[in-house]
């Protein structure tokens, strides 16, 4: 059977993180796709659970080695996949599985996209909010449909033709936050760019998350990018800014707030809660591109 998609994931020493997560990626993986998990050389046991499920076919292929960051890993799993399309999978975050399944199908058929890109949510245990807060990347998205200037979108929505790499590029290893500079990248190029109106992931920030291990890194980042690409639609827009769209907060999840206090941080109730926020916010919108 031909792989239609291929779910990729680097992870290093997260297994109480992977052990939350993975399993909902496992409930949701069809006959036609597989999971690819590309481990850092761990310490903490991820190897022997990542080998305890490759035994049992829940996932496809992995490997634990020595690497040099998580673009580094991203790359081997890209190049380990066997699927017409590739899927960027987070070790700490939920996805909804309908949203990437409906914009799936729609670049299987549309042959000539070479990337998919859409907003989440997010919620954090690092601030003293703990709103569910809405990404607005789709803005920078319109404003590049009118003027061709590069903007952010963020990773944790990419859905890529995997023979378009060889026009995108795979991730650069000069990025901590990999996707910074990647989606600036190729919306600078001449590719095809789509951008699906639901939210297809929760962005949770803890105190492993590498947004929250490498915030520093992000404004050093972003002023190299300045002298990579030029006139960056959104190159100011973060984290932190979503804190400030309270209409939009609003009108998608009803001021909807996790019910724990951020100083008492669960993890697994945050997965839960995430969830379920998604879902909310989902249920409200049509499925449909810009």
């Amino acid at each position: 059977m031909e792989i239609s998609l291929s779910y990729i994931m680097t992870t290093y020493n997260k297994l109480t993180y992977l052990k939350v997560t993975l399993p909902y990626l496992i409930e949701a993986c069809k006959k036609d796709e597989e999971i690819v998990v590309v481990d850092g050389g761990s310490s903490d046991g991820t190897v022997e659970y990542l080998k305890e499920l490759f035994d049992q076919k829940k996932i496809h292929q992995f490997i634990s080695e020595k690497d040099f960051g998580e673009a580094h890993g991203t790359n081997k799993a890209i190049l380990m996949a066997k699927g017409e399309l590739l899927k960027i999978i987070t070790d700490d975050d939920i996805f909804d599985f309908k949203v990437i399944d409906f914009c799936k199908n729609h670049l299987l058929i549309n042959k000539e996209i070479d990337i998919c890109g859409s907003d989440g949510i997010g919620c954090s245990a690092m601030n003293k909010s703990n709103d569910f807060i809405p990404t607005v990347y789709r803005d920078g998205f319109l404003e590049w449909k009118i003027s061709k200037k590069p903007f952010l979108f963020c990773g944790l929505s990419y859905l890529i033709r995997r023979s378009s790499i060889s026009k995108l590029g795979l991730l650069s290893t000069q990025f901590k936050i990999i996707d910074i500079e990647y989606s600036v990248r190729v919306s600078s190029l001449n590719a095809n760019i789509v951008f699906c109106t639901a939210y297809s992931f929760a962005n949770i920030v803890g105190p492993d998350s590498n947004s929250n291990k490498f915030f520093d890194s992000i404004k050093q980042e972003k002023k190299i990018l300045k002298y990579l690409y030029k006139n960056i639609s959104n190159l100011n827009y973060s984290i932190e800014l979503k804190h400030t769209i309270k209409t939009n907060v609003e009108n998608l999840l009803g001021s909807k707030k996790l019910t724990k206090p951020v100083n008492n941080f669960s993890y697994i109730e945050l997965v839960k809660e995430s969830a379920m926020a998604l879902t909310k916010v989902n249920d409200k919108i049509e499925f449909s591109f810009l």
